[in-house]
């Protein structure tokens, strides 16, 4: 314990280089113990953990989300992390770090949006993370396109109003998928991802809704793709195509 707070002192007063010097040393403590991810959750590690993936150094940021990743494999730490600020920053990587960034930053919106009440979830889209987790998914960088796609799968699973604002993301043929089969398929715009010992693999990442998505999140996004139908249309030609907005979409209702 005496060494955790050690480290977790040298986080919150060392220079830069001490700090990620620290938050690496508190990745290998925490490597497949989650009696020590208790241990440095308890010692105050994560505040400045986020602090440093808000304000450190390019390298320090990585190895701080390693770092969070790490803890993030305890359910109490999922919950800590967003209570400390963690989520607002990942989507600003999300949005402007480098391909590095936005691939730990995915990895790590997926374990924290797997927390069990399910309030995570809510957080990161609030914070707005399905708009470049969907940019990444489409046009890279290739490394980040798979945490994007599970991190979305993770978003969504148990909540219908995330698998339709996801899918409303995507666009109107989204929406109409999900409408139809509670699924939504998104071709990345890179074309090849290099796998480690594998070479060259196609990438056609299929983002699936999953199984918590159910009759709730399709009536949902039936009725949005009504919304966007309706908008469309002129107010005096409405009463005209009412019935084939609800012949279309009756099925899903």
């Amino acid at each position: 314990m005496a060494e955790i707070e050690g480290l977790v002192r040298a986080l919150r007063e060392g220079d830069d280089a001490d700090k990620a010097v620290a938050a690496r040393a508190l990745h290998k403590t925490a490597h497949n113990s989650d009696a020590n991810r208790v241990l440095i959750a308890e010692a105050g590690g994560i505040p400045p953990l986020v602090e440093l993936v808000r304000d450190g150094s390019a390298e320090a940021k990585q190895v701080a989300m390693g770092t969070l990743e790490n803890l993030a494999c305890n359910d109490a730490n999922k919950v800590a992390i967003a209570e400390a600020g963690g989520i607002a920053p990942l989507v600003e990587l999300l949005r402007d770090g480098s391909a590095e960034a936005k691939e730990e930053a995915a990895w790590l919106l997926f374990y924290l949006a797997g927390d069990n009440n399910g309030g995570n979830k809510v957080l990161i889209v609030e914070a707005g993370g399905i708009a470049p987790l969907v940019e990444i998914l489409r046009n890279g960088p290739r490394n980040a396109i798979h945490p994007a796609a599970i991190a979305l799968e993770g978003i969504a699973v148990f909540n219908d109003a995330n698998a339709v604002a996801i899918a409303a993301a995507v666009g109107l043929e989204a929406l109409v998928q999900l409408a139809r089969r509670g699924r939504v398929t998104v071709e990345s715009g890179c074309e090849w991802l290099i796998v480690p010992g594998v070479g060259d693999v196609t990438v056609n990442e299929q983002l699936v809704l999953p199984a918590g998505t159910g009759i709730a999140a399709k009536r949902k996004a039936a009725l949005v793709v009504s919304a966007l139908l309706r908008a469309c249309v002129p107010v005096e030609a409405r009463s005209q195509v009412r019935d084939l907005i609800r012949s279309v979409i009756g099925a899903f209702l």
